[in-house]
């Protein structure tokens, strides 16, 4: 474990690391199928890509899965919280992308002790829009400016000026089912489009170290503590399956949502009285939905 920590701190990531069989992905796989063929609200299409834990019970157990809390001990030691967990979803053909940016730039949290494990649902290639990844571009702080683009998969469009970077410095993380990659909160990283005719699915897990601390201004500030004790108490810590059900959980994830909804409103708006106002339709789910709609988010 000591060789894979020196090598994550000193490249800003690792990968190709085996978390668990194919068969187990397949499942997750399917599960999801079954989900996005069925009669869904338009916001829970969208919604829960985000906070995915709080809604798929699969989701719930990935973030407690002891082989994928080990590796993110390794790095960030005992006491940890899965902050966030995010669906990446490119159906086959796709034009979403994720633009190139470095994630501790908008979570500004308070310490670097942060990390993302993204596990490979389904194989992961360059043909079907795989992570890309600067190596060692953890070491260095990048201006962001957000890119309007419908098609950029980042909810702000949070994105590096193509002038600062030099995109032959891109490597492709390809990953097999079953497979993950694990880099460093502030490693600059994105995606292109899928050209392939199968979709691709990647599950990514936010973790941080339990003395941090989320700007509040621009995000939630709760979590599920997955491994170790919590003494700092700066989280508002989230239940999990094996506490509730699945159902109770789903409350507190549209709750979560809908928080966030208001905060990214807030950077757009900028004029806490019209958010306000916008909010008190933009509860409704309805409504909410007609949004995503509009933004092509569905």
């Amino acid at each position: 474990m000591e060789n894979l920590k020196k090598k994550f701190f000193e490249n800003g990531y690792v990968s190709k690391i085996k978390i668990f069989e194919k068969s187990q992905a397949d499942e997750i796989l399917n599960s999801y199928n079954d989900f996005l063929q069925k009669e869904n609200k338009t916001v829970d299409l969208v919604e829960h890509k985000s906070k995915t834990h709080l809604f798929f019970p699969w989701a719930n157990k990935l973030i407690r899965n002891k082989n994928i809390i080990n590796l993110a001990k390794s790095i960030l030691g005992p006491n940890i919280y899965c902050w966030n967990s995010l669906i990446f979803y490119k159906k086959p053909k796709s034009e979403a992308f994720v633009s190139l940016h470095q994630d501790q730039n908008y979570w500004e949290i308070i310490h670097d002790k942060a990390l993302s494990i993204q596990l490979a649902i389904t194989e992961s290639t360059e043909e079907n829009g795989c992570l890309k990844i600067i190596p060692k571009s953890h070491k260095k702080n990048y201006i962001h400016n957000d890119l309007n683009d419908l098609n950029n998969i980042l909810a702000r469009g949070q994105t590096i000026s193509h002038n600062d970077i030099n995109k032959d410095d891109l490597i492709n993380i390809e990953l097999e089912q079953g497979e993950c990659c694990m880099f460093h909160g502030n490693i600059v990283h994105g995606s292109l489009k899928n050209n392939s005719n199968k979709p691709r699915f990647l599950f990514t897990m936010r973790f941080l170290t339990t003395d941090n601390k989320i700007q509040n201004k621009y995000y939630y500030n709760n979590a599920t503590l997955v491994s170790g004790i919590d003494t700092f108490n700066y989280f508002k810590k989230e239940e999990s399956t094996n506490n509730v059900s699945i159902e109770q959980l789903r409350i507190e994830h549209k709750k979560t949502i809908i928080d966030q909804f208001e905060k990214y409103l807030n950077i757009k708006i900028k004029i806490k009285v019209i958010t306000k106002f916008l909010m008190f339709f933009f509860e409704k789910d309805l409504l909410r939905g007609i949004a995503y709609k509009f933004l092509k988010k569905v």
